[in-house]
């Protein structure tokens, strides 16, 4: 089990498999999602493997006050605020390879996913709540590449660069992110996280909801058997 919380969220993750817990084991997950704009669940399978991740579920959001969009070329935060259409609620279908690879000082960061944005009415757009961006639906893809480094002499500190890519075919448009994240271990199973990675390039000017900005949180961990 994992259990991630930080400003405004709580993101507990539940995982049942076979292995050894947080390394190598092949198993399900599930991960109920509450947060201050809405609530959402993942379920889906996990492969781990020590340096690769593969991940295949599907994530359902129920949002409070926002509702679908009607399509235009741009979005400002004032627009995903502005209640004019349907509620939104939407199913997104997601595959997602991940790895961290120890090299030199630290770590190579990198992820690759595909995503399907569903059950959105016909005719409408969507700002996909952890994607954070605006989708013509269904289609969305990603990439992310980075390097952790280690500055303490356990590993307990790391920090360093990510930059991502998130395409919307449909729209036609994509959205270049780049910052950094910290981790800090506090314990065998205690971790405090900071992620700044804000919007470089995109169609929608929407601040702080168009990228991983100023993300803190603390992550627990537990299992059982060794």
């Amino acid at each position: 089990m994992a259990f991630d919380a930080g400003f405004l969220y709580v993101r507990p993750r539940f995982e049942f498999g076979h292995g050894q817990p947080h390394s190598s084991w092949l198993g399900v997950e599930v991960n109920p999602i509450f947060t201050d704009e809405g609530v959402a669940a993942y379920a889906g399978a996990r492969w781990a493997l020590p340096y690769f991740q593969l991940r295949v579920g599907g994530r359902y959001w129920y949002t409070f006050r926002r509702s679908y969009l009607t399509p235009a070329e741009s979005y400002t935060v004032e627009d995903l605020e502005r209640l004019t259409g349907p509620r939104s609620r939407f199913l997104t279908w997601e595959t997602e390879l991940s790895l961290s690879l120890p090299l030199g000082p630290g770590s190579l960061l990198a992820e690759v996913a595909g995503s399907a944005v569903t059950g959105v009415d016909e005719g409408y757009y969507v700002y996909e709540e952890t994607l954070r961006v605006v989708v013509d639906p269904p289609w969305v893809y990603r990439a992310r590449g980075g390097y952790a480094w280690a500055l303490a002499l356990d590993g307990s500190l790391q920090l360093g660069p990510i930059v991502e890519v998130i395409g919307v075919p449909r729209r036609g448009t994509f959205v270049l992110r780049a910052g950094g994240i910290v981790r800090i271990t506090l314990a065998a199973d205690l971790e405090a996280r900071g992620t700044f990675v804000p919007a470089i390039i995109t169609p929608d000017p929407l601040s702080s909801k168009g990228g991983d900005a100023f993300l803190l949180g603390i992550r627990y961990r537990w299992a059982t058997g060794p």
